[in-house]
């Protein structure tokens, strides 16, 4: 039997508590140490978990945990990450992979440098719904993929630590916290490089660009239409909807939909797929230990992170300018 996997988390906040249970489910795994600058959260998560308490990046490393999970805010991403690495550990890193171009670079020539693996952490691709759509688009059941429409919608999300999901120049506002996973997912869809982007915003009560309409066009000429949002009511929780249009049929599907997904082929019935038995971050988890244990590949490696922050940084671009990105060869640093 393989050794345990002992796993050391930077940062104690809702995406950190969301890993720890994950973790749980893999009796190889062990949360050993938590740190957190803020005070109480650390000791929080490391008492339910049976875990100690350390100081940064740095205690993680001295504790001899064999992976470092970074949830911190994407400022502080490339730091810890290449820290980790350096150190010869594996690492799984939140979304977005980091806050600027130059800084993704530097993380992907770190994971290219060590001998450890570096997952980054777009969940919407282990995600029941979304997993099956692209295996359906991937068997070719709706032929070639030309169009996929990906809406997620809520309000403000208010559970960062000092609110600093509502500082884009920390988090990068909605384009850069939420809008990545769909430009990483209609990426991994398609199977084409992005190559122009479009975005019109508006402000709101929630503060600028906070609501968000994105097209993007794919090398082999198949667009993707992304739409979000942190202006809508918070009475009306988290909704997201997406449609994937190939030449030959569709899949689609919602969150209000709780029975699940539906694909519709060109001939034929409906067919109904269910999706309430994992919503993605077991699976994600999952895939890293095995890989890890199996001596990789990354289930989502830096350099493809890197495709969806640049095309998440050109979007903010667009929307500032008003005009389309060229992102062939638009650099933001």
């Amino acid at each position: 039997m393989s050794r345990t996997l002992t796993v050391g988390l930077l940062g104690a906040g809702l995406i950190a508590g969301v890993h720890a249970r994950a973790y749980r489910v893999d009796p190889g795994v062990r949360l050993v140490a938590v740190a957190d600058p803020a005070a109480g959260k650390a000791d929080r998560l490391a008492r339910e978990h049976g875990a100690e308490v350390v100081d940064g990046v740095t205690g993680l490393l001295d504790a001899g945990v064999d992976v470092v999970d970074v949830c911190t805010p994407p400022t502080a991403h490339a730091e810890a990450t290449i820290t980790a690495l350096d150190a010869g550990r594996h690492v799984i890193c939140e979304k977005p992979l980091t806050r600027t171009m130059e800084e993704g670079r530097r993380v992907v020539r770190a994971a290219e440098r060590a001998p450890g693996l570096l997952m980054v952490g777009h969940a919407a691709r282990f995600e029941p719904d979304h997993r099956t759509a692209r295996d359906v688009a991937v068997s070719g059941r709706i032929g070639e993929v030309r169009m996929v429409t990906h809406s997620t919608a809520s309000a403000l999300p208010g559970w960062s630590e000092a609110g600093w999901l509502a500082d884009p120049t920390v988090s990068g506002g909605p384009l850069l916290d939420q809008a990545v996973h769909a430009f990483d997912y209609a990426r991994w869809l398609v199977g084409s490089p992005a190559v122009r982007v479009t975005c019109m915003a508006a402000d709101s009560g929630a503060g600028p660009r906070t609501y968000t309409l994105t097209t993007v066009r794919y090398r082999n000429g198949a667009l993707a239409h992304v739409e979000c949002s942190w202006a809508h009511p918070a009475g009306r929780g988290f909704k997201l909807g997406c449609e994937v249009v190939g030449t030959a049929g569709r899949v689609a599907w919602s969150y209000d939909h709780l029975m699940g997904g539906v694909l519709h082929p060109r001939d034929g019935d409906a067919e109904w797929f269910d999706v309430l038995a994992d919503r993605g971050f077991t699976s994600e988890l999952a895939a890293f230990f095995a890989a890890v244990r199996q001596g990789g590949p990354s289930p989502v490696p830096a350099a493809e992170a890197l495709e969806a922050l640049h095309t998440a940084l050109g979007a903010l671009e667009s929307a500032r300018t008003g005009r389309s990105v060229d992102l062939t060869s638009w650099e933001r640093t």
